[in-house]
């Protein structure tokens, strides 16, 4: 029987290339009644201290104007923001429910994370902008993506066995 997970704010590490960043695709769970303004602001904060980026990435991200590396594809229901190189290496911000850890029975190193994507909604393209306003208002939005279950399962033993190695052991 699946346990009842919690909402929360997922960021994490997507992209053709992040799975080669050495480092857990979770980057941080947080509560789910922080507004956008901070989730939006904290993924910059986390890639800036996360990635390797060179001195002028980091100021060209920093300049006045639009930042070249934030982009949100959803914004009206379950918004999504993305932070980085979108498509190689970036972090990813959206609301999930269900969010649950488990231990592995076999190596208590290892944890897997189980989560559940809301489904997301673009603009319908279809509807007429000009004419009266639907008395159904679902027709406005168009879902691009369903709700889905996915999972990550990480273990530290790594980071430990690079532990016991510089400890001599």
């Amino acid at each position: 029987m699946k346990h009842k997970g919690r909402k929360a704010w997922l960021i994490t590490w997507e992209g053709t290339e992040a799975e080669f960043n050495g480092r857990c695709k979770v980057v941080a769970v947080l509560p789910p009644q922080l507004g956008e303004g901070a989730i939006s602001f904290l993924i910059r904060v986390l890639y800036h201290s996360e990635s390797n980026m060179t001195l002028g990435e980091k100021i060209l991200s920093n300049s006045q104007g639009k930042d070249p590396f934030f982009c949100q594809q959803y914004k009206d229901i379950n918004p999504e923001m993305n932070y980085g190189y979108f498509g190689k290496s970036y972090l990813c911000a959206r609301k999930v429910k269900n969010l649950r850890v488990e231990e592995s029975k076999k190596d208590m190193a290892e944890e897997t994370l189980y989560w559940t994507e809301l489904p997301k909604f673009i603009p319908n393209p279809d509807f007429d902008n000009n004419g009266p306003m639907p008395s159904d208002l679902s027709v406005l939005t168009k879902e691009v993506r369903p709700e889905q279950d996915f999972s990550y399962s990480y273990s530290i033993q790594p980071a430990l066995d690079e532990f016991k190695r510089r400890r001599g052991h």
